[in-house]
């Protein structure tokens, strides 16, 4: 049996970062977005490079959560059992919310989707009151994500600063 203060294998590792650093550009930038802050050029930017990018991002995030279900990883030296569990359940909701993101804003698109010039994908759905519905979706998930990802991030800044080094354990860096 691993041990409780193995590191991540590396496909885990760089599957979590790769999610990880996607959707939190993609959330920040989103939400700046809406709050009509940004200037106007960075504003016409944001949409189409978001879309392009998390629609690179969705084969990768499908692959995570396969992987992830796949495999399990001993908990953490000095865990509780029922905060594991806690733990272990608010990531469950950080993949299903993710992925309602994720689907959400693929399937709202009302026009074509440009993935970097490489392919151009035709919108999944008649613009309307289908396509309205998942943008409110779209948005209610992305808030709740945001809540949680904050909590998620402050577990781990606690945890870091209780010794318990748990960004070790999902590091890039082998060794």
């Amino acid at each position: 049996m691993p041990s409780s203060t193995q590191t991540y294998p590396p496909i885990a590792a760089w599957l979590h970062w790769i999610c990880a650093v996607v959707i939190l550009w993609a959330m920040i930038s989103g939400f700046a977005l809406a709050s009509g802050a940004l200037p106007p050029a960075v504003a016409a930017a944001i949409p189409p490079f978001n879309v392009a990018l998390t629609t690179l991002l969705m084969p990768v995030f499908l692959l995570r959560v396969v992987y992830r279900a796949s495999f399990r990883m001993p908990p953490p030296a000095g865990i509780p059992p029922a905060k594991h569990r806690l733990a272990r359940r608010a990531h469950a909701l950080l993949y299903l919310l993710s992925g309602l993101s994720l689907a959400s804003g693929w399937l709202m698109m009302e026009r074509p989707v440009d993935v970097f010039g490489l392919i151009t994908l035709p919108p999944s759905l008649e613009a309307g009151a289908s396509t309205q519905a998942l943008a409110r979706l779209h948005f209610a998930s992305n808030v709740l994500l945001a809540l949680l990802l904050t909590a998620h991030i402050g577990a781990v800044i606690q945890h870091q600063r209780q010794g318990r080094r748990l960004l070790r354990r999902m590091s890039l860096l082998t060794g």
